[in-house]
């Protein structure tokens, strides 16, 4: 094997067109990675190692969703119902957090039966 000679795989697109969108969403995935790493260093390292490969590929899902379509009525639809998604998200996160959990599991394990 030549040293030259990459070792992925590498599949012929059916459709080049979609091949390349799905090149920029990833390059674009990439980019934002390579740009909270150098602005928010501190951040990355107190993530998991996962969080790099994470954020690229949610941004490259989410680019590739809302290629999905062109149609301009399910294109403002899936806007406003993702907005209304990431608003209740972020609630149910804020009263995850703000919960002591201490204090639920002493009022759970209180009123559990004893047996």
């Amino acid at each position: 094997m030549s040293s030259n000679h990459s070792h992925k795989r590498v599949a012929e697109p059916d459709d080049p067109a979609r091949a390349l969108i799905k090149g920029i969403a990833l390059d674009i995935g990439k980019e934002v990675v390579a740009y909270v790493e150098r602005m928010y260093p501190q951040a990355v390292s107190a993530s998991s190692s996962t969080f790099k490969l994470s954020l690229r590929n949610c941004i490259y899902n989410e680019i590739i969703a809302a290629l999905e379509t062109t149609d301009e009525v399910e294109i403002l639809a899936r806007l406003e119902r993702r907005k209304k998604q990431r608003r209740e998200l972020k609630k149910q996160w804020d009263i995850i957090r703000e919960t002591d959990w201490e204090a639920f599991r002493a009022k759970r394990d209180a009123a559990a039966p004893r047996v």
